[in-house]
């Protein structure tokens, strides 16, 4: 082979071997490629789930930062069991009607250091407690349980102010269709005149008062009065003023009759009730929609105090 044939040999293994070298770097860069894709993918699609199914760990739940909702929801835990996001989560965040709420596994109640009042059950929906961030009342008692709480608390007015007797009486608020013949015969002349159903339906009603649930206390009496621990009526100003008087210099007051108004210590907002109305119902409990009529009927209400000393 002459020394031309042989310089052209070697060029063309040159040319071959780089060739090669840029096909083996290209099918690395490829294959790097396609992994990046991949993982990128893998990332996207676990980031939407976590997106959708928003669950919460044991790691977030105990963090300083974290805020617990106003609304807990107990589920089962097998209603995500098998979806990869959700594996060794306590539960997961949502929101129903514009409110946070947190669904809890059931198996995770005890660990969680909530106080779950009645008695903790699945599908059980628990509001927060008024003065207690970590005790939740079931959505069906939350209004019974504030108004016993507080005849309990006027109770225990009543026996640090050394009080004989005590007597707490509710007074509500209902309201009268006052001119139901009226109405019938409205109804009757609109459908002859062809009036408007509004003109057809309307009525006058007037409000009343009627009484229930009173409840009669006995005490051996003290003519040293201690300070009472309030929650209910730490803002009322009959409460305060009673007080105030027990612990004057003079102490010669013997009776005293107080109209508490519902307003003064009520269990919540009825903006609040509206709110948690609209939640509960998006959950798809239509017949628990309750907090709004309650929230009405408390500010309308009164509590009648008769204190003897």
């Amino acid at each position: 082979m002459s020394d031309n044939e042989k310089k052209t040999s070697d060029k063309f293994a040159n040319f071959l071997s780089k060739a090669s070298d840029v096909g083996k770097k290209a099918a690395v860069g490829i294959q790097k490629g396609a992994h990046v894709v991949s993982e990128q993918t893998k990332k996207t699609i676990h980031e939407q789930k976590m997106k959708k199914y928003n669950p919460l760990f044991p790691k977030q739940y105990k963090s300083k930062d974290f805020h617990l909702p106003n609304m807990i929801k107990i589920v089962d835990d097998a209603e995500r069991r098998g979806i990869d996001v959700c594996e060794g989560a306590i539960g997961w965040l949502g929101k129903e009607g514009g409110i946070e709420v947190l669904y809890l596994y059931d198996e995770w109640v005890e660990q969680s250091g909530l106080n779950f009042v009645n008695t903790p059950m699945c599908n059980t929906v628990y509001i927060v407690d008024r003065f207690d961030k970590k005790k939740f009342i079931a959505t069906d008692c939350v209004f019974e349980k504030a108004h016993a709480e507080k005849i309990a608390e006027l109770e225990h007015i009543a026996y640090y102010l050394g009080a004989k007797s005590c007597t707490v009486e509710l007074a509500e608020s209902v309201s009268e269709v006052t001119e139901a013949y009226k109405r019938q015969e409205m109804g009757v002349a609109a459908k002859k005149a062809n009036i408007s159903e509004r003109a057809e339906q309307s009525a006058s009603h007037s409000s009343s008062n009627y009484r229930s649930g009173k409840t009669v206390t006995y005490f051996e009496g003290n003519k040293e009065p201690r300070h009472p621990t309030l929650k209910w009526f730490a803002q009322d100003d009959n409460i305060k003023n009673l007080i105030e008087m027990r612990f004057s210099s003079n102490n010669v007051m013997k009776t005293r009759t107080l109209i508490l108004e519902g307003a003064s210590s009520a269990t919540m907002a009825q903006s609040v009730a509206c709110e948690l109305d609209a939640a509960i119902k998006s959950m798809g409990y239509k017949t628990s929609v309750i907090f709004e009529k309650k929230a009405s009927k408390e500010h309308s209400s009164k509590l009648i105090y008769d204190i003897e000393f």
